[in-house]
């Protein structure tokens, strides 16, 4: 037989009179649950040996042993005092973390039966629903396009992959951010400037390309903050002029190094 620990004066409980005095010789009755049916309790783990029904409690109001309640069943306490008045009824007592009593079940939590053998979980789905229905399928097929965002604001969505060269449109002076990676970046103002910022700003990786059209009749500055922008195939460094209509390639070659690049670049 198995027990566990009561839920009520399961070990070491001190029980007391209505005047707050400990209640010597006090009696502890044990019925099922709702019932006037005598339920034995036991003082111990083993389930061996029953408590007396009522308990008896000692002088200092405490039961001689420990109370173990049979396992699958709720219980009924009451209390009295050593000339039988009562003190209080406590009904629908389990023990503590008695499955068979304090157990809920499986479709109470997911509202979907499960069933797995050796735990007692019914109407499960079998091995062979659970493929057909959960495993993954070999080399699927898609339709349409994915996208991913390019966190930018506005956060617009690119085709993954080939995603061709997205055009970020500014008709104001712009300084680059670390969504423009791998866009072009179409500049149509009056004497406007695009600026790259320091990596310590914006650390964009080594190999980034961003492309840069100047699509206003006057010319296009492109400036660089605390780090090095240098011409192709010449030493010069610093701010370049864009002319109208003209296009030029941006690569980021070290932490603080970009090159320019291209036809109208000056």
């Amino acid at each position: 037989m198995t027990v566990n620990l009561s839920a009520f004066a399961g070990a070491g409980a001190q029980f007391f009179d209505n005047n707050g005095d400990p209640l010597s010789g006090g009696l502890v009755y044990s019925y099922d649950a709702g019932t006037t049916t005598p339920r034995a309790t036991y003082t111990s783990s083993t389930g061996g040996t029953a408590n007396s029904n009522p308990i008896v409690l000692n002088s200092a109001g405490r039961t001689p042993a420990e109370i173990w309640l049979t396992e699958g069943y709720a219980y009924k306490f009451i209390v009295r005092t050593s000339a039988g008045v009562l003190i209080g009824t406590y009904d629908n007592i389990p023990a503590i973390i008695d499955p068979a009593v304090t157990g809920i079940n499986w479709s109470n939590i997911t509202n979907t039966p499960t069933t797995l053998a050796g735990y007692g979980i019914t109407d499960a789905y079998t091995k062979a629903q659970t493929d057909a229905t959960f495993a993954p399928i070999a080399s699927p097929t898609f339709t349409g396009q994915a996208k991913v965002p390019d966190n930018c604001t506005p956060n617009v969505n690119h085709v993954i992959g080939y995603r061709d060269c997205p055009q970020n449109s500014q008709t104001a002076s712009y300084e680059l951010k670390l969504c423009d990676a791998g866009k072009h970046i179409y500049m149509n103002g009056t004497s406007i400037t695009l600026t790259i910022p320091a990596n310590s700003a914006a650390a964009f990786p080594i190999g980034t390309i961003i492309g840069v059209v100047n699509g206003n009749a006057t010319s296009l500055s492109v400036a660089i903050t605390t780090d090095t922008l240098t011409l192709a195939n010449s030493t010069s460094t610093g701010t370049r002029t864009l002319a109208q209509n003209a296009m030029a390639v941006l690569l980021k070659v070290g932490s603080t190094n970009w090159i320019i690049n291209g036809p109208g670049v000056s």
